[in-house]
């Protein structure tokens, strides 16, 4: 299976019309076994996940699932429609002119999965759309996945990569480093894995149960072969490093900065000098200051 970007995870009110639509647009392509479509943008990913041929169209999103029923796909329309509300407000997106969409695609995909149960991830973006557990998904409800507190920042953590994608166009995980994608979507989402760092107690205990891992220097998904690690330490770490960026009691940087450093990188600006243009101080400098800095800004 090819991988492109892995992505785990565990509102304004915008009014949002919704309507199911018979099978078009991107879900069209080869019928599958029992009238099942076999083909969606998730395919590029390595998901060859066919779909039931009924998706629900709303204003900036396509909800394609293998069985969703019809209230858990308005449901989750409504609360996509929200959660991209908030995240465009926060980073001062007027309108959808600024995203770059993979060709032939219009609106944000979402593949809400019912009949399936991935063992290690419940969330997963890519360039242009998302699958995740649909609302009505049985197991996933049985274990208290759906309920607001866990599914609403899953939700938004995957929409935050899914915005990323859109301002740089591109899928390719390595155009930025990964602190920086999954911080971001920690950040703005809440937190989704192993808490938030509030204190430089639960910093400290982290930094004494793993060793002082550097989050700065993990550029690519490549985790230390320890259970968990990127759940219980990476994330959170990632979280607080972005969080600093644009905290004005902290860097003094701003989320708009963040925005236009993916921009940067969309127009071709390696990552290393984007992040240095936007924030005036290069990766290095972060990497090497990063654990002096938490601990003076961390009350």
């Amino acid at each position: 299976m090819k991988i492109l970007m892995r992505r785990m995870g565990l509102f304004v009110i915008l009014a949002a019309s919704v309507q199911l639509m018979s099978c078009g647009g991107g879900g069209g392509g080869s019928s599958g076994t029992g009238g099942f479509i076999g083909s969606g943008s998730w395919y590029v990913t390595g998901f060859e996940w066919p779909h039931d041929g009924n998706p629900l169209v709303s204003d900036n999103f396509v909800i394609y699932s293998d069985g969703a029923g019809e209230d858990a796909r308005q449901a989750l329309a409504q609360l996509a429609e929200e959660t991209l509300s908030d995240i465009k407000i926060q980073f001062a997106i007027d309108n959808n002119d600024i995203f770059l969409f993979p060709p032939g695609q219009e609106k944000i995909d979402i593949y809400a999965y019912k009949n399936r149960y991935p063992s290690d991830w419940g969330g997963w973006g890519y360039y242009g759309g998302l699958l995740i557990f649909s609302l009505d998904h049985p197991e996933r409800t049985s274990f208290g996945h759906t309920e607001p507190e866990i599914y609403n920042p899953t939700l938004k953590h995957e929409i935050m990569h899914v915005v990323e994608s859109l301002l740089k166009a591109s899928n390719d995980p390595n155009l930025v480093d990964v602190w920086l994608t999954e911080g971001l979507a920690e950040a703005v989402s809440g937190g989704t894995a192993g808490g938030s760092i509030t204190d430089l107690q639960k910093f400290t205990e982290l930094r004494n149960q793993y060793g002082s891992l550097n989050p700065i220097a993990m550029h690519r998904y490549e985790y230390p072969d320890v259970e968990l690690i990127a759940y219980y330490y990476y994330y959170p770490m990632f979280q607080l490093a972005v969080e600093y960026l644009v905290d004005a009691n902290g860097y003094g940087g701003t989320i708009n900065d963040v925005k236009n450093l993916l921009m940067d990188v969309r127009n071709g600006v390696p990552f290393p000098t984007a992040f240095q243009n936007r924030f005036g101080m290069s990766l290095s400098e972060y990497e090497s200051q990063f654990f002096d800095r938490m601990t003076a800004y961390l009350p």
